[in-house]
C-alpha cells in the first residue's frame, strides 16, 4: 500500500512540476506577464506577421511540415527510491508554423503553435526513443495525461500555445534567437542555441538542450526526505522541418 501511494503522489506531483518547464522549455530566465484571456485565443490573429507577402516580396518563407516535426520533453526520477517512480516523455502533435530566412540575418524569424489538448503522453515510440527503462500500465498513462490536461495546463480554458522566434544571430555555425512562448495566460521569452541546416527547398531546425525547474523558479518536488523526487533538469529535444513556399 505504502508503494501504491507513493506511485500516485509520484505521478501527478512530476506532471504538475513537468508541464510548466515543458511550456517554458527555452526560457531558462522566464518572465511572467498579466495574465490576459486573448492569450487563451492563440488562434485569433496568429501568426501575428504577413509570411505571404514576405514570400511575395522576395523572402525565402518556409512552412513547418507536421509529418516530419517533432518536439519531446524529458523529465526523468531521482532519489534512493527512484526506482518506484517513472521517466516520462510528452511529445506536440500536429504543430503548425512559418520560417522566414534572412540570409543577413535581421528580418529572420518563425511562428509555431500547437494545440494542448492533443498533447501525447508517454508514447511507446517516444518512450522507446529515449531508451526509458520502466513501462507505465495504460491505467497510469491515462491517469497522467488526465492531470497534465486538467490540473495542470487547463485545456478547456487555454487550448493553444504559440511559439515565436525573433533577433537571429549566427556564429560560425551556430545559432540562436529570442524564444518567445504564450502559455495559459503568460508569456516567457529568452535566447536559445539551435542548428539550422538550409537547402534549396528545405529548410531544418534542430535542438537538444538541458533546462533545470530551479531556473524557472521551481521547487523540484520530494517526498520520503528527499528519498523520491523531480529530477531537477529536463530535457529538451527538437527536430523541425518545413519546406520552402
Amino acid at each position: 500500500m505504502l508503494q501504491r501511494s507513493i506511485f500516485k503522489l509520484h505521478r501527478v506531483r512530476v506532471l504538475w512540476w513537468l508541464l510548466p518547464a515543458l511550456l517554458s522549455a527555452c526560457q531558462p530566465q522566464p518572465q511572467n506577464q498579466p495574465r490576459s484571456p486573448d492569450l487563451g485565443m492563440a488562434a485569433i490573429g496568429w501568426p501575428g506577421h504577413d509570411y505571404p507577402a514576405a514570400a511575395a516580396a522576395g523572402s525565402d518563407v518556409f512552412l513547418l511540415d507536421p509529418q516530419t516535426t517533432r518536439i519531446d520533453v524529458v523529465v526523468r526520477r531521482d532519489g534512493p527510491l527512484a526506482r518506484f517512480g517513472h521517466d516520462h516523455v510528452v511529445t506536440v502533435q500536429e504543430p503548425e508554423g512559418f520560417l522566414q530566412l534572412d540570409r543577413q540575418g535581421p528580418a529572420s524569424r518563425a511562428d509555431l503553435r500547437f494545440r494542448l489538448d492533443q498533447l501525447a503522453v508517454d508514447s511507446a515510440v517516444a518512450r522507446g526513443r529515449y531508451a526509458l527503462d520502466t513501462s507505465p500500465s495504460e491505467a497510469d498513462i491515462a491517469g497522467t495525461r488526465k492531470n497534465l490536461m486538467e490540473h495542470v495546463l487547463d485545456t478547456d480554458r487555454w487550448p493553444w500555445m504559440t511559439l515565436g522566434m525573433t533577433a537571429f544571430e549566427r556564429q560560425q555555425d551556430h545559432y540562436s534567437a529570442i524564444v518567445t512562448l504564450a502559455i495559459n495566460g503568460s508569456e516567457y521569452s529568452g535566447r536559445q542555441p539551435f542548428r539550422l541546416r538550409r537547402e534549396a527547398n528545405r529548410a531544418t531546425v534542430e535542438g537538444f538542450f538541458v533546462i533545470r525547474q530551479t531556473e524557472l523558479g521551481i521547487e523540484p518536488f520530494s517526498a520520503l526526505g528527499g528519498g523520491l523526487r523531480v529530477a531537477d533538469p529536463l530535457e529538451i529535444h527538437f527536430f523541425i522541418e518545413a519546406d520552402r513556399r
